[in-house]
């Protein structure tokens, strides 16, 4: 779905939002393109916190999200359905495909410079742009993997060259004069997720992947796709595939067992990963003990149950947890978000500090929702 143009009174709404929160913070919210091809009505708009945008609630003005993780939100959108953020010290200009690669829907980025609107760019989901954002994994992961000063040189070339091809992925977006209609678009949210019972992972399986941890080294993780069956043990799926320092890219983790060409990550989670799916994982140096990191990229945004494997530098396993999918994880995520929209309008130290304790807490709370599983 393309868009010749974008309503001025939206633009106008989403420049006052972000002028009137300041501190570099930006708004968005979720638009519709009418079948003229402009953006005419958007949901009510969403301020951004400390880490930009809160997902769940952006997506909880189109569906519920209550119970549910990301991508079940993200599926709930219309197909006319644009996603529209302002970028605050920008031009406009979208460099970065990671956000039409995860929503899979156009996005338009406002530059606001100096209280004013210094530009609208959009980007559309196109197959040649996906693609970008798994050679620009790649590389970032070559990186860490070259053995000698003249290596990592040429791969830092080849990433400076990958990196200008990032230049031309946007085009302009016009303003135009015509009226805002209203918001009237409200998903049921049928698609869902069965959620899984992980109680054991083999032992084989589990030496695979640390035997590959240790080969890889640096502390590097691995990861690979795996199912779980009707007894609730880990059966072998994907490859191994090495990820880097303390995390594993999404799209290199799908491509263990997903032909990635052409495919955005909505798509490839959504219709590719099997239903019965999880994510299993390396934690070198540790014992499998997950943190709030682990929790978001596997069930809270996939939808996946996450399973962690700790060995140490000898490839002796540790121990093994996992991760569900939960009421309590969702709830959590929905804390977070709040919190970090809260830290803003904290008028005092303490006011301050009692949110800066309450979101370790969160964190502290995800860990706890780490269960240990079986090694059979």
């Amino acid at each position: 779905m393309r868009s010749k143009g974008i309503c001025r009174s939206i633009v106008e709404k989403l420049k006052e939002r972000t002028v009137s929160l300041s501190q570099g913070r930006n708004a968005g919210c979720i638009g519709l393109v009418n079948e003229e091809q402009i953006v005419d009505r958007i949901t009510p708009l969403v301020d951004g916190g400390i880490s930009g945008l809160p997902l769940r609630r952006l997506l909880d003005k189109v569906v519920s999200m209550e119970g549910r993780p990301i991508l079940e939100g993200v599926n709930a959108l219309p197909e006319n359905a644009v996603l529209i953020t302002t970028r605050p010290g920008k031009s406009g200009l979208i460099t970065d495909v990671s956000g039409v690669d995860f929503f899979n829907i156009p996005i338009v980025s406002i530059g606001m410079k100096m209280g004013e609107v210094a530009g609208l760019g959009i980007i559309y989901p196109k197959d040649r742009l996906f693609d970008l954002g798994t050679q620009s994994e790649a590389v970032d992961l070559d990186i860490l993997a070259a053995r000698s000063m003249q290596e990592e040189k040429e791969i830092l070339r080849k990433s400076a060259e990958l990196s200008l091809d990032f230049l031309d992925i946007s085009e302009p977006l016009e303003v135009v004069d015509i009226p805002e209609q209203p918001w009237d678009y409200k998903s049921d949210g049928q698609w869902k997720i069965p959620r899984l019972e992980v109680k054991a992972i083999g032992s084989e399986l589990a030496e695979e992947l640390v035997g590959r941890s240790v080969e890889v080294g640096q502390g590097r993780e691995v990861a690979m796709l795996a199912k779980v069956d009707t007894r609730g043990k880990v059966q072998p799926y994907g490859k191994t595939v090495a990820g880097g320092m303390g995390y594993v890219p999404s799209r290199i983790l799908a491509s263990s067992a997903i032909d990635l060409i052409g495919k955005s990550l909505r798509e490839v989670y959504t219709q590719h990963v099997p239903m019965d799916a999880v994510i299993v994982h390396t934690h070198p140096g540790g014992t499998g003990v997950m943190h709030i990191g682990d929790a978001t990229a596997g069930p809270g945004t996939w939808g996946r149950p996450i399973i962690a494997i700790g060995h140490d530098r000898d490839g002796k396993v540790r121990g093994a947890t996992v991760v569900e999918v939960s009421d309590k994880l969702f709830s959590l995520a929905d804390e977070d978000e709040r919190l970090s929209l809260e830290f803003f309008d904290a008028n005092t130290p303490e006011a301050e500090a009692d949110i800066r304790n309450r979101k370790f807490g969160i964190a502290q709370e995800y860990t706890s929702l780490c269960k240990p599983i079986e090694i059979n």
